[in-house]
């Protein structure tokens, strides 16, 4: 079993400057965070101010044995609706049975999931407090209905402020993604041959992602000049002497994500090539120098970009030079190293950092890493050369 996601004392913390006694979680990425379920769905996850270590859970009765996936200390778990399971007479049950058996036997046929919250917010006495949400007011109408003693308030924006900070367990998880993911792209690069084809490429990618317990989140892996078409796979396209070999890849390890870039090019590199990438690596690493608690996302961005125009690229562009990363589905997390993200970097933190640059009629190139944020600068997640590689 996994420990809860969320850090209580920052939960607490966010709850009392919000004024809320419960919050209510209907999309699957703030359902995971307060309960590690990772299906989404028609769940709802409600956690109250009065006990943060119990988390509830509310599931369609078809999705109880989901709920093992990832099975929580401390989540408690209800169902509703209609599902037919059997049990054996007579058959010791293993405790993953045991539990879809305890919950399955307590399932409410008849009840729909606002029914159980309302069940849940009255028996805790809550049915006349403020709760937040995740959701829109709108989406919450048949609990008003249910309750309309109910104050509640639409707060999308706390559960990412609270998600942007990661625990040590969900660091250790992206850790592992950072790494599976570094093992694949470099799997993929060197198998590469004259003729390769991108397919070949992605598949060798996912398959090695795949073999070590991952998901694919995206297995992007471009080639010439079809490296500048974004994360667009072309299949069709094949490697020849002096191809960019470009790799914009993640996985979802255990519920969490990972993204990261790397750039080869196959047995001779241009001067161009040659000339761009260094700038780019040039960039990224004089964000790196910056990343540290109490720096600024506008800040970084600006010297970021500074340095790889002053570097080689003076005509460099982007909108922003890396981003917050966590919970599988959710894309881009805060903060965003853009020019207008104010966000004040702090301890815990997981980023994406990089330097991308796109050139049609030529290609691009693309260097980008993992870090951690730590009490004084910054642990990198992801470990291999981030200079332009050839290929032999």
């Amino acid at each position: 079993m996994s420990t809860l996601f969320f850090d209580p004392g920052r939960m607490a913390a966010a709850m009392d400057q919000a004024g809320v006694e419960a919050l209510i979680a209907t999309t699957a990425p703030n359902i995971q965070y307060l309960t590690a379920y990772r299906r989404g769905g028609d769940a709802i996850a409600l956690l109250r101010r009065s006990d943060l270590s119990h988390p509830e859970l509310i599931v369609g009765a078809s999705n109880i044995d989901y709920c093992l996936e990832d099975l929580c200390d401390g989540v408690k778990v209800q169902a509703f609706g209609v599902f037919y399971r059997d049990f054996t007479p007579g058959v010791a049950l293993t405790e993953r049975e045991g539990f879809v058996r305890e919950v399955h036997l307590q399932t409410k046929a008849e009840a729909s999931r606002w029914d159980l919250t309302a069940e849940l917010l009255h028996s805790n006495r809550l049915m006349a407090s403020k709760i937040g949400t995740d959701a829109s007011l709108e989406t919450l109408a048949p609990l008003a209905r249910l309750l309309p003693g109910l104050e509640m308030q639409s707060l999308p924006d706390l559960f990412k402020r609270l998600r942007m900070v990661k625990t040590p367990q969900e660091i250790s998880r992206m850790a592992e993604a950072a790494r599976v993911t570094e093992h694949a792209i470099l799997t993929s690069a060197y198998s590469a041959i004259q003729g390769t084809t991108q397919r070949q490429l992605a598949r060798s990618y996912s398959v090695t992602a795949i073999a070590a317990n991952c998901s694919i989140r995206s297995d992007n892996a471009s080639i010439g000049r079809g490296s500048a078409l974004g994360n667009l796979n072309s299949p069709l396209d094949v490697v020849e002497e002096g191809s960019i070999l470009r790799y914009d890849v993640g996985v979802f390890y255990e519920g969490y994500a990972s993204d990261m870039a790397r750039t080869f090019v196959f047995r001779k590199m241009g001067e161009k090539e040659r000339r761009y990438h260094a700038a780019l690596v040039a960039g990224l690493e004089r964000e790196l120098e910056l990343v540290r608690p109490g720096a600024v996302a506008c800040d970084i961005f600006a010297a970021t970009m500074e340095t790889a125009r002053r570097e080689g690229i003076p005509h460099y562009q982007r909108h922003h030079v890396g981003h917050g990363l966590g919970i599988a589905g959710a894309g881009y997390e805060p903060p965003l190293l853009g020019p207008a993200d104010q966000t004040v970097l702090e301890p815990g933190m997981v980023l994406c950092v990089e330097t991308p640059y796109v050139e049609l009629g030529f290609g691009g190139l693309h260097p980008e890493d993992m870090l951690v944020v730590t009490e004084d600068g910054y642990r990198l997640l992801t470990h291999s050369e981030r200079s332009l590689r050839i290929l032999p």
